[in-house]
């Protein structure tokens, strides 16, 4: 859309002019891609370059002189009507009138087909949440939801070809202290007295889940062998997890479109397969009786164990294969893992990992999500899912708006801790960012519904709409697909998600400053059809980050 081509000239512009200024000067380096950002104060323009500031030093020369001489070299693109140099030497970029009205048009005519045009031929995996099913989900599970599914949507609007992915550790360690933990507690149904394991699980779930097994199977498990006790109540529970993970999800309006087993990896053999890989390649040692992985030779910091002495494979080296089961067997072009703040660690080792089997390391993404605290009336929650005192996904989802809580999460950072108070979120006015954003598409419904019939765009006055609320209205409507990009490019869908509150401010700021229906019917109808390209583009970002589309608030 406009804006993105005017960014890109603008840009080419500038760099011609730094190529002309290094021939004069006869200074050579290789310029970068040139920063715009968009000022705040229209005085300073609708885009600025500090061009001129990073580059001053290599010319020898002060900022603001190496910005007038770029002026001097400057060829104005399309759209840009002025420019000017301000201290301590940006240079500003002011847009003609023709570019606002291009605007309008452009997401009156190109919004809705803006996915097809812009397809992309590439497959991007999108794996998240992705919590062991030895229990409930909790609230952290919710904010790798939200953002995961979110960023998901966004890629999938871009043209992408995005696939969401849930991976099970349905195999290794911890499956086996589940399937202990359960068997221990249906033993103890029979007798009290039985030890349970001081690493087991510990939560209320453990129990419920055995005395649902022994209403089914009775006394008939008590006295074999626990290997096979262990395995019949596994195999009894572990669905009835994941089925509950699926549905607390579905409720969160997450759905994927596989459910990928680490199980499979090793009833395929993939796993072992790599393993022998890695070992026929000189990748790996034998220490103290476990099989590591020379992590070190590819970059990483230290080693890593793949087979443990007691000759069970690591969640590392499941997760190789699983990592190469994606890139080299389903052939997905980019995959972005989403990880919870305690896998920091694991990033390093599986980009030593990919670079053993060729795989571009840059094609995996990782995004660390960092915890959530759940406050109450003041009070903060703690949460541990081994100490059964886990504010589960479910009970979550039944105390709060599903539509508020994505947004929410969706409004900061992964990397940063986060502070969730329930209470606040239900409050339905200008501090809810969730109510914020529907009700500036509410409000502009009830605009529209007092036009009896829509104006003819052709006969439109586009040259009318000169105010500084307007003007800022449009410039924010015409980000939109350069946020689109930019959420795409930095795997950050929380910039939608401000983009949205900003846009919807904007908005508000116009309503209250602009009168849409006036006495002069030209501008009326102007305005009106600002409403209008406004209304589409919040509805699509509502579309994207899932919430519902409200018809009144």
């Amino acid at each position: 859309m406009i804006l993105l081509e005017v960014m890109s000239s603008l840009r080419k512009s500038i760099e011609e002019s730094v190529e002309a200024c290094q021939r004069f000067c006869n200074v050579e380096f290789e310029i970068p891609k040139i920063n715009l950002e968009f000022p705040e104060l229209k005085i300073h323009g609708e885009l600025s370059t500090n061009a001129a500031l990073v580059f001053s030093k290599k010319f020898l020369l002060s900022p603001m002189a190496l910005a007038e001489i770029m002026l001097k070299n400057f060829r104005k693109p399309e759209y840009i009507e002025d420019v000017r140099v301000e201290l301590p030497g940006f240079i500003n970029f002011f847009l003609s009138k023709s570019f606002f009205k291009k605007v309008l048009l452009d997401i009156d005519e190109n919004l809705e087909n803006y996915t097809e045009k812009n397809k992309k031929n590439k497959k991007i995996l999108v794996e998240f949440v992705s919590a062991n099913p030895t229990g409930p989900m909790h609230i952290g599970n919710a904010r790798l939801g939200a953002l995961g599914d979110s960023l998901s949507e966004v890629l999938k609007f871009a043209g992408f070809d995005v696939y969401r992915e849930f991976y099970v550790n349905d195999a290794g360690n911890q499956i086996k202290k589940f399937a202990e933990s359960l068997a221990a507690r249906y033993v103890q149904i029979f007798d009290p007295t039985a030890k349970f394991p001081e690493d087991g699980y510990h939560g209320n779930d453990i129990k419920e889940l055995a005395d649902k097994f022994e209403k089914v199977h009775g006394s008939s498990y008590s006295n074999c062998d626990r290997k096979i006790l262990e395995k019949a109540i596994l195999d009894y529970a572990l669905p009835k997890n994941i089925k509950n993970m699926k549905l607390n999800l579905m409720r969160y309006k997450v759905r994927y479109d596989n459910w990928f087993h680490e199980s499979s990896l090793y009833d395929s053999g993939e796993i072992y397969s790599v393993l022998n890989k890695l070992k026929d390649g000189g990748a790996t040692y034998t220490m103290e009786g476990a099989l590591w992985f020379r992590a070190t030779a590819f970059g990483a910091q230290k080693d890593e164990v793949l087979v443990r002495s007691n000759g069970i494979p690591t969640y590392f080296a499941a997760d190789i294969a699983y990592h190469v089961n994606k890139f080299l067997v389903r052939k997905f072009d980019i995959c972005v893992d989403f990880l919870g703040a305690d896998h920091q660690g694991h990033i390093p080792r599986m980009r030593a990992a990919m670079k053993f089997f060729d795989i571009d390391d840059s094609r995996l993404k990782f995004i660390i999500v960092q915890l959530v605290r759940i406050v109450k009336g003041g009070e903060v929650v703690k949460m541990s899912k081994r100490l059964g005192k886990a504010e589960t996904l479910g009970d979550f989802i039944d105390q709060i708006s599903v539509d508020c809580s994505r947004f929410i999460f969706n409004m900061q950072d992964a990397n940063s801790a986060m502070d969730f108070d329930i209470n606040n979120t239900l409050k339905n006015d200008s501090n809810n960012p969730s109510y914020y954003v529907k009700y500036a598409y509410v409000r502009i419904q009830s605009i529209l519904k007092k036009f009896s019939e829509i104006p003819d765009k052709k006969r439109l006055r586009f040259e009318l709409l000169d105010s500084e609320f307007e003007h800022k209205l449009i410039l924010e409507l015409s980000k939109f697909p350069h946020i689109i990009n930019e959420v795409a490019a930095l795997m950050d869908p929380t910039l939608l998600a401000r983009y949205a509150v900003n846009l919807s401010s904007v908005f508000h700021k116009f309503y209250n400053a602009d009168k849409v229906r006036n006495e002069s019917v030209s501008l009326s109808n102007a305005r009106h059809f600002l409403c209008l390209q406004t209304a589409k583009i919040i509805k699509i970002i509502l579309k994207i980050l899932k919430m519902d589309i409200p018809k009144e608030m």
